[in-house]
């Protein structure tokens, strides 16, 4: 049970960690859309504009992950 309820926190604060960095990622996507812009010169490069890809993938797999931990036990 006590392993349980640390799987079901780490999993709220992946879920929350997650929407937010979606909502960043999407003002960012507006903001270039509006500004004629474009998401490396934001992020400063294209390096950065990968990384911030790669967190939101990794921070899916990692709530995935976790879901079906905390389904399983």
């Amino acid at each position: 049970m006590k392993g349980k309820i640390w799987i079901l926190i780490v999993f709220i604060l992946s879920c929350v960690t997650l929407l937010i960095s979606l909502k960043l990622f999407w003002n960012m996507g507006i903001y270039v859309d509006e500004y004629n812009s474009s998401p490396s010169r934001v992020y400063g490069s294209e390096f950065w504009l990968y990384m911030a890809w790669i967190r939101i993938i990794l921070l899916a797999l990692m709530t995935f992950i976790l879901g079906i931990k905390l389904i399983r036990k």
